[in-house]
């Protein structure tokens, strides 16, 4: 019986741990939106503030903290998400950003192909660069994403999206694409629509490299990437719709990763690894 207990006991230990670190994960999982049940007006050091809840009921702050421990003092890398297939439909009497999982059948019924509302290739890129250790080292300078219809808006490198895909549509929506511009309580902006072309963005030393498919330059991304100049700025172009299209008008050069066909967010993953192999961020 007590040896009964005693697993008992592991196993409480064990699951309670694999929790805490499932809650470690999506502890930035909130929603940006005013007036909503989840945020909560309190006061501190005498002043009224808007504090951000996420699902834990927990207070999370709108933007991340980002130290700069090694390489250079200034960002050295940024990514653009090219023909992103963000739309809106008018779906269930309001207008929202669809995707092609859970508006599948309204879509149809519309006549509209639900290939072209695929948010969520668009969401797991963005988790994937603003999670990565280059980003969490300051090295990012900036991410752009160009969404198909001709809107151009940038994502701060700080800012810490929602991790679900129905609240990031919905940020989309009520969000950026109505009033072109998300801040902070401290007016501190956070995503912004820019003016088009993307290069008049860049750093003059930048460098833009196209990833696709359908290149026929195949190269090794880890070799590829350490041959390049430490004083160029590295700009990676990668196609965040169903058919990773990307425009070809302003890129330096244009390479394949691999033989096998990859999802955009395992594209960047891959960049972001090589990076970090690049600059020993460990």
């Amino acid at each position: 019986m007590d040896f009964y207990r005693a697993s008992l006991n592991v196993n409480y230990i064990e699951l309670s741990l694999s929790f805490e670190a499932v809650a470690d994960l999506y502890e930035s999982d909130f929603s940006f939106f005013e007036g909503q049940s989840h945020q909560k007006v309190g006061r501190r050091d005498g002043e009224k503030k808007r504090y951000l809840l996420n699902e834990n009921r927990e207070q999370v702050p709108l933007t991340r903290q980002i130290s700069i421990k090694s390489v250079s003092q200034y960002p050295k890398v940024s990514f653009i998400l090219d023909n992103a297939a963000i739309k809106k439909a008018f779906i269930k009497k309001k207008w929202v950003v669809a995707n092609c999982f859970d508006d599948e059948a309204a879509l149809r019924r519309q006549n509209k192909n639900p290939q072209d509302y695929r948010s969520e290739i668009v969401h797991e890129a963005l988790k994937e660069i603003l999670d990565s250790r280059i980003n969490g080292h300051g090295l990012v300078g900036a991410i752009y994403v160009k969404i198909a219809n001709g809107v151009l808006f940038e994502v701060k490198p700080h800012v810490r999206i929602p991790r679900t895909l129905p609240r990031f549509n919905g940020l989309m929506c009520n969000g950026l694409l109505e009033k072109s511009r998300i801040r902070t309580n401290e007016n501190e902006t956070l995503m912004r629509v820019v003016e088009e072309p993307v290069t008049r963005h860049l750093p003059t030393n930048s460098r833009i490299i196209g990833i696709s498919n359908s290149s026929h330059k195949l190269v090794d991304v880890n070799c590829y990437i350490n041959a390049a100049s430490d004083d160029m700025h590295l700009v990676f172009v990668v196609g965040a719709c169903a058919s990773q299209e990307i425009n070809q008008k302003y890129i330096d050069d244009i390479i394949s990763v691999t033989d096998y066909p990859l999802e955009p967010q395992a594209r960047t993953d891959l960049i972001c690894r090589a990076l970090e192999r690049k600059w020993k961020i460990f």
